[in-house]
């Protein structure tokens, strides 16, 4: 169910300038400008595209830019689309540079050139739609792109509090009855992305089925961030191994080789994945010679040695 604007939870000033281009154009009558949403994922970009075709009450075509990385496919998703109505591209950032020129200059010129017999080029006119891309990546997209797009919205990461009311709006959904408190916790462990704290909130009601119960008690929960191996910051198995080994080490910067064989994590997840969300918690930091812990760092382990709980026997 994609709810309307009205129950849209964070991300307050990316809001307030969605909410200005949305009342403006159907104010006028007009089709919303093309929009850019950009940040890390989780974070509402794709729920926000479908909330935008709503609140228009017009169609959205939807696709992983993945699929449409060919000139003929991009061309028949915008020949597909009526007056208003939305593209919306996932990713958008994965398109090849020739789909990416295919775009910009259908967003420009509101037309695509299909290539007939010989050289001779069919230029055929598109409906006045709407491009939506949502990307992680922006800095991979063309710049006459990203400069084709009249609004680009930043997505950031949510405080604790919008979190909480996220997953109490999410668990009213799933007709669960569960305490502010749980909510907080869930939260806390989500590492400013809705969509953990969803997932952890589904987590929590799959051990509460599992012992025969309608609704999450703390119980349940503490039970599922132990099975789950979710620590009090929401750094999950791997992201303890790292900052454990690390502060074994004592402060000695260790090689991101290293940590691959110790760990068994693989280095690019280790350094696209995982090393973002510490640095940015300030438990490790990037030196030249390599990954070390921080002081930060050093008390949140011995912290968590101390608040382990003990795992249920059932």
């Amino acid at each position: 169910m994609i709810p309307t604007i009205s129950h849209w939870i964070g991300q307050d000033d990316a809001i307030r300038r969605f909410k200005v281009a949305l009342e403006a154009s159907w104010n006028d009558g007009t089709r919303l400008p093309h929009m850019l949403f950009v940040g890390c994922p989780g974070t509402g970009k794709t729920l926000l595209a479908h909330i935008a075709a709503k609140e228009m009450g017009v169609e959205i075509h939807e696709r992983i830019a993945q699929v449409v990385n060919f000139p003929g496919a991009l061309n028949g998703l915008l020949l597909q689309a009526k007056d208003k109505e939305i593209v919306f591209l996932d990713e958008i950032h994965e398109l090849f540079p020739p789909a990416q020129i295919v775009l910009y200059r259908a967003m420009e010129g509101q037309k695509i050139s299909l290539r007939t017999n010989g050289d001779n080029t069919l230029n055929m006119p598109l409906q006045d739609i709407t491009i939506i891309g949502c990307s992680t990546d922006e800095f991979r997209l063309l710049s006459p792109l990203r400069q084709r797009f009249k609004i680009v919205i930043p997505f950031t990461t949510y405080d604790d509090d919008s979190l909480a009311r996220i997953t109490l709006q999410r668990a009213q959904l799933m007709n669960l009855n569960i305490e502010p408190e749980i909510a907080t916790q869930i939260a806390k462990r989500s590492r400013g992305t809705p969509r953990l704290a969803i997932r952890l909130l589904e987590s929590c009601q799959r051990y509460a089925r599992s012992q025969g119960e309608d609704n999450i008690t703390m119980h349940h929960f503490e039970q599922t961030v132990l099975l789950d191996g979710i620590d009090s910051l929401g750094l999950g198995p791997d992201e303890q191994r790292i900052v454990n080994y690390l502060t074994i080490q004592a402060g000695k910067p260790v090689r991101l080789f290293t940590l691959e064989a110790v760990t068994g994590v693989h280095r690019r997840t280790i350094q696209e994945v995982i090393e973002p969300f510490l640095i940015q918690q300030g438990l490790i930091e990037r030196a030249p010679q390599g990954r070390v812990i921080t002081e930060k760092g050093i008390r949140h382990v011995e912290s968590s040695k101390q608040l382990q709980p003990v795992a249920e026997v059932s």
